[in-house]
């Protein structure tokens, strides 16, 4: 089948159900294809980084970032980007918020919890290894529980940071919550945008580990739902808003106010020199280590923020708040 796109991913990785997710809602010819342990090593080695999904292109090249091979794909298919420039920012901004800033939420509920941590291990060790029965597949869990316990606080999921990432995931998915209970059915219209996908495929991956399930049943049952509609959504052929949902205006508050801050002592952590950076969000004092790849987003987002009319500037301006500043190059 090598005239179609090969997605090597994994049912437990946010990133694997995002590209899944998008391939559907574009229309495109692909095949998924479970990265289990004995195909894991010649898949990763065709790209650089160790990290999936990996996809394999119909004319033979290799990727595996989420977000430039979507974005390379955009005249491919349906349309993931909202054309008006106002709406297609946001669309970016909230994307990214959901890849680098939800995916904080992911981690920390699937090991901060004893029963999350024994579960999720389980799990991503059976999908990896099938076949090998349950004392190797435990076994095998085990040493990935205790390797990801011990990264906690370099990406910041701590005791300390628990108030800032718990609060900020209510808050975000109580505007996920009313995006399912609104208007239109995504955050840029009737038909699913880059953002959308993002925000299903980190927490598509929670949904069944058992603190955030409990949670999202019970406090944001709607939302919890909509994540089934988002997973295959090659049927739905709606229109773009002329301009942001509520929904999508208030998660643009929370990049204002959280996300954008972030990534902005990032920059400056790694300007210094520093291996760790501190900031106060929500109240709050949150800590982490620094990461290049998080500069480059915060770089991708300064691109397209000049690239965009000053009119459409000034409307997100009014939207995100005072840290729109920070996009600033």
């Amino acid at each position: 089948m090598s005239d179609v796109y090969k997605v090597h991913g994994a049912l437990g990785s946010p990133y694997s159900m995002k590209v899944r997710a998008a391939m559907r809602a574009k229309g495109l010819p692909h095949v998924w294809v479970p990265m289990t342990a004995n195909i894991r090593g010649d898949v990763l080695s065709q790209v650089k980084a160790p990290v999936i999904p990996v996809i394999r292109t119909p004319d033979g090249q290799w990727t595996n970032d989420s977000t430039p091979f979507l974005l390379a794909l955009e005249d491919e298919g349906h349309a993931l980007l909202p054309p008006d420039p106002v709406q297609r920012f946001a669309c970016l901004l909230l994307e990214d918020m959901a890849d680098e800033w939800t995916m904080k939420a992911m981690f920390h509920y699937r090991w901060h919890y004893a029963e999350d941590a024994e579960w999720c291990a389980n799990w991503l060790m059976y999908d990896s290894l099938p076949l090998a029965g349950r004392e190797q597949v435990e076994q095998a869990a085990a040493v990935i529980r205790e390797r990801q316990i011990s990264r906690m606080a370099l990406v910041g999921c701590t005791p300390e940071t628990k108030p800032v990432i718990e609060g900020s995931f209510r808050r975000v998915t109580q505007h996920l919550e009313d995006v399912a209970l609104g208007e239109t059915l995504f955050l840029f219209g009737n038909r699913p945008s880059l953002a959308d996908l993002a925000f299903y495929g980190q927490v598509k991956v929670m949904s069944v580990d058992p603190t955030p399930m409990d949670f999202l049943r019970k406090e944001r049952p709607y939302f919890y739902r909509w994540l089934d509609m988002v997973d295959d959504a090659s049927g739905i052929e709606g229109d773009w808003t002329d301009e942001p949902s509520a929904p999508a205006k208030a998660l643009l508050a929370v990049a204002g106010d959280t996300y954008l801050p972030f990534l902005s002592a990032n920059e400056e952590a790694l300007k210094a020199g520093h291996e760790t950076f501190s900031l106060e969000l929500d109240g709050k004092p949150y800590t982490q280590g620094v990461f290049k790849y998080q500069l480059r987003c915060l770089m991708a987002l300064r691109e397209a923020w000049k690239d965009l009319p000053e009119e459409a500037r000034e409307k997100l301006a009014a939207m995100i708040g005072e840290n729109a500043a920070l996009l600033k190059a």
